[in-house]
């Protein structure tokens, strides 16, 4: 036993001493063939071997564009730019008489998506479409210096083998999905290498500082962005997509530095129900050729096991419900040069190569499956038409033109290549009018029928109780639309409009005001409220808001109208009426000529207080989520227009506290917060807003008088020791879908018609309704569920629970979110209960908060 102890720690220290610094030659990593002397290397353009170094994008970048200027095998295309303004490219590779005719080959491929026209094309002769994508978590790198030997030996190599592949294929290759955060990791990496590096994992270099180089410019995870395409570097790949119709995308990632390489496919049970059971035997197929040279290498991997094929919002997954293949590769993460792990001395040459070795095998699958492959796309297409003919639902309808959230949703789904038709005739279904010319039809009987019942569908029973990512992405709820699907029954052609496509109207048919007036009123509906607020009172103009309902030449106004007086403005009535006329958002404005009004409380009643300015300060740093907080950001500072700080909870102080008079509290834990500090912000009139685990913080700080509702999940009695992974995954809530009842009269609720909500829940945070009747604005249904997975024990904690409750403590309001009202950019429906806070929070009456 002590001989053993003694090599145990003999070789933890071999580990984790000085690792000195290796430089691979190229034949570590590919086949040793000839290459065109004509096309550089890698290494000696860059100036050091693959691998040596941590490639930064512009460097990454710059190679790509040598190789088009060098090789008459690859054309390159700038598809778009990032947050940060860094190139997005993708490679287009393939033999050089293919070059000359892509967009007939497209042409062609868009054929197969027709089956009245699929069924004459000569398969034998259309090349297959591979697209590889690497390194879209920007701190998983070995994908993007891969690509960088992947597109050298698809330029260089002088096979029979690789002339035949091009000459069979184009290859579109991305060499980085995810430039900013790629930079950002890079730059880390590099600055803390050392000639003999340390190997120990607690080392600076393998651990990043927060929000860490995995996310986006706003700390967006790119992949889970596909099908709502809400960031630049996603709209364009998306388009990529929508333009060539790949047979196989490739997804190359990174994951625990203690595990060893994954493709797909993954766990069984866990595959979307609407993707054909082909598409997993296909995988299954395309494996069997990376088993192979993975094993010849005697290198460690799995397979069906931890990753999933559910979510289509995932690049392995979104190919999945469109005729495509997505295979996912994750390679254990050295995080840096060389790291010590479980497994032995992880260095990142190796995991480069691994990277490389399984983008030839895709390659090589490709090209010896390319009429098969062929042949499922084709088909696929022809049994979504039958199977929607078959469907009970013939289509879906939604509304409204006038609101920005119709027309984004429309974006999406052209985007996707959906077909949406005009509503040219009232509709009356299920209980509700949607009106001709302000309603959208999305026909079953198409193409894309199954990506469409993918985005509208309300599912919630599940083969498996696991998910990789959420359970429920229901479009038209995320973006707090009326909406319907309509059985063959109810459906009448005469609805809708003939032939494909949509001829937009004007949202409002907004009109130009002639002359100065009383007061400007925009009504409280309209989901630019408020980036027309922020803009108002960033200018220091007085804008009030109606707490009541009324009524004022010939028009109706609800509670949350906005109204701007002319009296004592800093800017005269002709410059005031200049800027009404002219504030960027096409949004009714309505001139006002008496303050006397006809019903409800005049003008200058104490029910329109004067709204003061927001001060947003947004706490950040360890503990917080970077995708909370990233999407609060990108919030306020792309769609309202706002001025956010953001700052680390370790430099908040007394001093800077009172230059703000809101606090942003993202999904979270924040032990390094003041608690007495938060206090003293909120006794003077402070609000805060909270999401979340920063809920939980707030109780837990004695800041927010809450309580919360517990199952009491503990399983009776024995349980086999294998079941323990999956009995507690079970009980984890991955993402779901739960309805709120809203009290329309509550400042927080200003703006919203409806009265029933669809809210967005990532975690089992079920707040009690407060005991203060008026403090729980918005409370979910007796049952809440629309869509996705929630254990069947946990599932009675939803039913009437509080879905946001205001609290407060001396002038101050706290105010609490148990979803979260920003998901990932596209969830525009509780955008607004948001921003509510953040506007009219400070005005919720003092007798109607739930006091600490």
């Amino acid at each position: 036993m002590r001989r053993r102890a003694i090599l145990a720690f003999c070789f933890l220290f071999a580990c984790l001493s000085a690792f000195p610094q290796t430089k691979p030659a190229l034949d570590y990593y590919l086949p040793a063939v000839r290459y065109d002397p004509a096309i550089m290397t890698p290494a000696a353009f860059l100036g050091f071997e693959i691998g040596s170094k941590h490639v930064s994008h512009d460097q990454l970048i710059a190679y790509m564009r040598e190789l088009d200027r060098e090789s008459n095998r690859i054309s390159l295309q700038e598809y778009g730019r990032s947050h940060e303004g860094r190139p997005l490219l993708c490679l287009t590779i393939t033999d050089p008489a293919n070059q000359s005719r892509l967009d007939a080959i497209k042409e062609t491929r868009a054929r197969l998506l027709n089956p009245a026209q699929s069924s004459g094309l000569d398969l034998k002769s259309l090349p297959a479409v591979n697209y590889m994508g690497y390194s879209i978590h920007g701190n998983e790198t070995s994908g993007s210096n891969a690509s960088l030997l992947v597109a050298y030996y698809l330029a260089a190599a002088q096979t029979d083998e690789v002339e035949q592949l091009l000459k069979n294929t184009v290859i579109l290759l991305d060499p980085c999905f995810n430039p900013d955060g790629m930079q950002r990791f890079s730059a880390w990496v590099n600055s803390r290498s050392s000639l003999h590096g340390s190997t120990d994992p607690a080392a600076d270099e393998f651990n990043e500082p927060w929000p860490r180089g995995r996310y986006n410019h706003y700390w967006f995870d790119l992949n889970r962005d596909w099908i709502v395409a809400q960031q630049p570097e996603t709209g364009g790949r998306v388009a990529i997509f929508q333009d060539w119709h790949p047979n196989v995308l490739t997804d190359h990632h990174e994951m625990g530095s203690n595990a060893t390489f994954f493709f797909q496919p993954g766990v069984p049970s866990r595959v979307n129900p609407i993707t054909p059971a082909r598409n997993q035997d296909l995988t299954a197929k395309i494996a069997a050729y990376h088993a192979r040279v993975l094993s010849e290498k005697n290198i460690l991997f799995f397979t069906k096991e931890n990753f999933d094929d559910f979510y289509y919002g995932k690049g392995s997954t979104y190919p999945d419900a469109q005729g495509s293949i997505g295979i996912l590769f994750e390679q254990a993460s050295s995080r840096g040069s060389a790291q010590a792990t479980e497994n032995g001395l992880l260095t990142f040459p190796y995991t480069i190569r691994n990277q490389v070795i399984t983008s030839l095998s895709t390659l090589q699958a490709v090209r010896e499956m390319r009429v098969e492959l062929n042949e499922y796309l084709r088909d696929f297409y022809k049994t979504a038409v039958d199977e929607a003919a078959k469907d009970e639902v013939k289509g879906y309808v939604f509304a409204d033109n006038r609101d920005l959230p119709g027309r984004e949703l429309l974006n999406v789904l052209m985007r996707h290549k959906i077909e949406v038709r005009n509503v040219q005739e009232d509709i009356r279904v299920d209980g509700k009018t949607f009106f001709a010319h302000n309603a959208f039809w999305v026909p079953s009987e198409q193409p894309q029928y199954r990506l469409v019942k993918a985005l509208f569908e309300h599912r919630t029973t599940f083969q498996d109780s696991i998910f990789y990512d959420i359970s429920a992405w229901n479009l038209p709820d995320a973006f707090g639309l009326e909406w319907s699907a309509v059985t063959a029954k109810e459906f009448n052609p005469r609805w809708v409009s003939a032939s494909p496509g949509i001829a937009l109207t004007s949202r409002y048919g907004v009109s130009l005001i002639g002359k100065p007036a009383y007061a400007y009123v925009l009504s409280a509906t309209g989901y630019e409220i408020p980036q027309v607020l922020n803009e108002l009172l960033q200018s220091g103009i007085r804008v009030k808001v109606a707490t009541r309902a009324f009524g004022a030449d010939g028009q109706a106004f609800p509670a949350g109208s906005i109204v701007i007086p002319s009296e004592r403005q800093p800017i005269d009535e002709e410059g005031l009426l200049q800027r009404m006329n002219n504030l960027g958002v096409e949004l009714p404005v309505y001139a006002i000529s008496n303050g006397l009004v006809a019903t409800g409380p005049d003008l200058g009643s104490s029910s329109f207080p004067t709204l003061r300015a927001p001060k947003v300060l947004m706490i950040t740093g360890e503990g917080v989520h970077p995708e909370s907080a990233g999407e609060i950001w990108h919030l306020l500072d792309t769609r309202y227009g706002m001025t956010l700080t953001m700052m680390e909870s370790g430099r908040l102080t007394q001093d800077n506290i009172s230059n703000y008079n809101v606090l942003i509290l993202p999904d979270g834990n924040f032990r390094n917060l003041s608690a007495e500090l938060l206090r003293g912000f909120l006794t003077t009139g402070g609000t805060v807003v909270a999401t979340g685990g920063a809920v939980r913080w707030l109780k837990k700080a004695g800041l927010a008088n809450l309580e919360f509702r517990d199952a009491g999940l503990e399983q009776p009695g024995r349980r086999p020791y294998e079941f323990l992974d999956e009995d507690r995954g079970a009980l984890r809530m991955p993402g779901a879908i739960f309805e709120a009842e809203l009290d329309l009269t509550h400042p927080l609720c200003f703006g919203y018609e409806r009265p029933r909500l669809p809210m967005f829940l990532n975690d089992t945070l079920f707040m009690e309704t407060s005991r203060n009747p008026y403090a729980t604005p918005a409370v979910f249904t007796g049952n809440p569920l629309l869509a996705g997975y929630i254990n069947p024990r946990q599932r009675p904690l939803a039913a009437k629970a509080a879905a946001v409750v205001v609290g407060g403590i001396g002038k101050g309001r706290v105010i609490c979110f148990a979803g979260d009202p920003n998901f990932r950019a596209f969830w525009y429906g509780t955008n607004r209960l948001f921003a509510n806070a953040i506007f009219f929070g400070n005005l919720v009456n003092d007798e109607a908060v739930e006091k600490k």
